[in-house]
């Protein structure tokens, strides 16, 4: 059975990562900070996970076929791979956090005054926990079915707050010390491919799909960035007091009042976008704990997410603002370990396997064989498929070689034959003189 995923439900996985925790609080987090200049922090920011996604793209034409586990198990050995993978475990269970947190403030100032923390959860857990037991291709074809629901309101959201843009924001007005500890302060609220190196394995991307890909990152991030430019246009010095950035602004759309409450709009597209997020979220979490305790299966890691979900965030956590302090205290630098220094290590084992291949291609002849038996996939830990075409090019060569001698070995046998017919007619000659 294919498990693979396409290149086109991969795009859209990659727009809801990059709509991930960037569309509700942090526009006005990030006026707190650097003002109207938080447009310029979000596109630096990026910028540099531009620089990621590279990094993932390098490492997947590098191994087009193999698990990251196997990956990394090959190239650094199984205690940095768990060590990595706990990393990242850590990392998207706070991102759940994060999603659930903010979504689920909004639904209750907008939905249900009163406090509903444990009915909430219900309602969450099951449906997330449902997508990551189905697997990937499963949830990837529901956020396929549903994506241009969710973009499309999306996108209305921001046309219908064009009728209320007032003036262009002034730019330019933070510090230089202020713009940098808003890069610092809100790294956690990016990491957006990381999801895809623990998926590498699952996804269909070749060189040539690379441009298409490219697209769905670009369109994400025009989405975010038409966002804070309509935001901070219409709120301009008050952004600072509201903390829903895609519903706020259709709240003071005086042009559009006679069609009564617009907020529903917003409503839609947040939990659509914060339902999909989690369940991202979610299956990196699962994947990282079959990684570190590799005896267990996808069940133990719903079960174990599902009572770290209960004890820390409704125990630990229990409020939104904690979960805000976290994002601006200790997150952000936990997340940069996990955001950039990590990825420094999956390009170096990349590069090393380009100089392998380029070292084993020079001892294959063009059409011919030359020398022993060489494999791409020499001393490392290799999938099923990697397997299969290992042996294929074996056979290929020992093939080659085979008729290699039997061609040596015909002609020997002409040789042989020529002689022998030689000396019986010079041996008939002398018998008739």
């Amino acid at each position: 059975m294919n498990r693979t995923i396409s290149l086109r439900q991969t795009g859209m996985i990659v727009v809801m990562m990059i709509l991930a925790n960037k569309i509700l609080l942090l526009p006005s987090l990030l006026f707190k900070t650097v003002k109207t200049d938080g447009v310029f922090v979000v596109a630096s920011l990026f910028l540099i996970d531009l620089l990621v996604l590279g990094v993932f793209i390098k490492l997947k034409l590098a191994y087009p076929n193999q698990k990251l586990l196997d990956v990394l198990n090959a190239n650094i050995g199984k205690i940095a791979t768990k060590i990595i993978y706990t990393v990242f475990m850590v990392f998207f269970l706070f991102k759940v956090f994060l999603t659930y947190s903010i979504a689920f403030m909004y639904l209750k100032q907008q939905v249900y005054q009163n406090e509903f923390t444990i009915i909430a959860i219900i309602a969450v857990l099951p449906v997330i926990n449902h997508a990551v037991l189905s697997g990937l291709r499963t949830f990837s074809r529901t956020i396929e079915l549903f994506y241009y629901i969710a973009i499309g309101f999306f996108m209305t959201c921001l046309i219908i707050a064009l009728g209320s843009f007032k003036q262009t924001p002034s730019f330019f007005v933070a510090q230089p010390g202020d713009f940098g500890l808003a890069l610092v302060k809100n790294v956690f609220s990016f990491g957006d491919y990381l999801f895809l190196f623990l998926v590498m394995d699952k996804i269909e991307l070749e060189k040539k799909d690379i441009k298409k890909l490219l697209k769905f990152v670009f369109f994400g991030i025009f989405l975010v960035l038409s966002l804070f430019f309509i935001y901070y246009s219409i709120y301009q010095v008050t952004s600072f007091m509201h903390n829903y950035a895609i519903a706020d602004i259709l709240t003071i759309t005086v042009e559009f009042n006679a069609i009564g409450r617009l907020d529903i709009v917003a409503m839609v597209t947040i939990m659509l976008l914060s339902l999909f997020q989690m369940m991202i979220f979610h299956y990196a979490f699962s994947e990282c704990f079959v990684g570190v305790f590799n005896k267990l299966n996808k069940i133990f890691a719903v079960a174990v997410f599902d009572v770290l979900f209960l004890l820390i965030y409704y125990i630990l956590i229990g409020r939104y603002e904690v979960m805000v302090i976290y994002v601006e205290t200790w997150l952000p630098y936990f997340a940069m370990v996990a955001d950039y220094l990590v990825p420094i290590v999956f390009l170096g084992i990349s590069c090393k396997k380009g100089e392998k291949s380029t070292k084993n291609i020079n001892k294959v002849e063009e059409g011919g064989y030359k020398g022993d038996y060489v494999t791409e996939f020499e001393g490392e830990e290799v999938s099923e498929k990697s397997v299969l075409e290992t042996i294929e090019i074996v056979l290929k060569q020992q093939n080659q070689k085979e008729e290699k001698e039997n061609a040596e070995n015909d002609e020997r046998q002409t040789d042989k034959s020529a002689t022998n017919r030689k000396a019986k007619n010079s041996a008939k000659l002398s018998t008739e003189k």
